[in-house]
């Protein structure tokens, strides 16, 4: 009787421990107990408790508040006033150098050697050369009573917009008139230079002359190869000074009363999650362009890392004085794909909703939601990603090996 006993206890322990395996899964998960992320019919992600612990999701609300009314204009990225040279041969002749040519996007410092130009100096070139060495030399001499003028009236401007005279937009015009006059007269200056070199060697002998950079840059053009014969009329290179650009934005003429005051705007390439770029005002045109009836207003933008490109189109956005109510976010709930920005919304606790939106100026850490959202609603703040992913998970197809045999 006692082992009669014994084995009903056995049996009983094997029992339970059977119904206990069948009840757990590897890992510790109970069979029929829902899984920690899940995708609904409806494309709703819904998110266990535990899970949204362990990922860290953060909703924030949807508020309404008062802020600076932005205008948006269109521009293109130019080479500001005087940081872009071309290199031209001062004489007909053929390309030699003992080293390797400059190369499209080189950077170049000032007064780098870049090629060289060597021809037969024949005794009818001497004449030309002499002659146009006396040119150059009186083309010199004007460049320098210029930039002497233009010298004079940017100090006469500054005195003007000391005392409040003038307004800071015709200050800022001296001193781009300044800058081209002085560059003009770099220029000739170094012109000068190469036909005194060439001066030099009219005794006969072959002459050779070394061009150099006038300015420090990036070789954005070159048309040159060893042995290559040249004309002054050939540009051989191009040089772009990239660190600092121009950003020129079509403002139409019903806006320019909007713009009284403002002194700078934020450049953004659209499309690009790239942080946008600051633009410090210029200077306002002052003429319209009767076709499409706009001026350009010009920003001088820092280009951290080259980014902007000559001739990219980008957006101007130009922070006015008047201010309005409108519904902000985080900007860290924003996702960005192809062009088209999206939050996920929670509808309720653990349960949330990809939402496309249309996102306007961006105020600090947070952007304007122009459309798509409803004062009061929560965004994912932190873990959008998170979502995005388990979202894309379930768009991948699963193999009829991978799936679990019915039992």
């Amino acid at each position: 009787m006692r082992e009669v006993r014994v084995c009903v206890v056995i049996l009983v322990c094997c029992w339970a421990t059977a119904c206990r395996s069948d009840a757990e899964k590897p890992g510790g998960e109970v069979a029929g107990a829902p899984p920690p992320v899940s995708i609904a019919p409806d494309g709703s992600i819904h998110v266990s408790p535990a899970a949204v612990q362990a990922t860290g999701l953060q909703v924030a609300p949807v508020v309404e508040r008062e802020v600076a009314q932005t205008l948006v204009a269109i521009g293109r990225v130019k080479p500001r006033a005087g940081a872009e040279a071309e290199v031209a041969p001062p004489f007909a002749g053929t390309v030699v150098t003992q080293s390797i040519l400059p190369k499209i996007g080189d950077l170049v410092r000032r007064g780098q050697h870049l090629a060289e130009i060597e021809q037969q100096f024949a005794a009818s070139e001497r004449l030309q050369v002499e002659s146009t060495a006396v040119q150059l030399a009186a083309s010199e001499e004007e460049a320098q009573q210029g930039a002497a003028l233009k010298r004079t009236e940017l100090d006469r401007a500054q005195q003007l917009y000391d005392g409040g005279a003038i307004a800071l937009k015709q200050l800022q015009i001296a001193k781009v008139d300044l800058a081209q006059a002085e560059a003009r007269l770099d220029g000739l200056r170094n012109a000068k230079k190469q036909y005194d070199a060439a001066r030099s060697t009219v005794n006969g002998g072959p002459r050779r002359v070394a061009l150099v950079a006038p300015i420090a840059g990036t070789v954005i053009a070159s048309d040159v190869s060893i042995g290559q014969q040249v004309e002054p009329s050939n540009t051989l290179f191009t040089i772009t000074d990239l660190d600092v650009v121009w950003v020129e934005a079509s403002i139409h003429e019903q806006d320019l009363p909007r713009l009284q005051g403002i002194r700078d705007a934020d450049i953004v390439i659209p499309g690009s999650s790239d942080p946008s770029f600051t633009g410090s005002l210029v200077t306002i045109g002052n003429a319209i362009d009767p076709q499409n009836r706009t001026t350009p207003a010009i920003f001088a933008v820092r280009n951290r890392g080259r980014v902007l490109k000559l001739d990219m189109f980008v957006e101007a956005h130009i922070a006015l004085a008047s201010r309005a109510p409108a519904l902000v976010i985080p900007i860290s709930a924003v996702l960005t794909d192809a062009g088209s920005s999206s939050v996920y919304v929670q509808s309720q606790p653990g349960v949330y909703r990809r939402q496309t939106i249309t996102t306007g100026q961006r105020d600090g850490d947070t952007v304007v939601a122009l459309s798509g959202l409803m004062k009061g609603q929560s965004v994912v703040s932190v873990g959008a990603q998170t979502l995005r992913g388990e979202s894309m998970k379930s768009e991948i197809p699963v193999d009829e090996d991978d799936k679990p045999e019915a039992k």
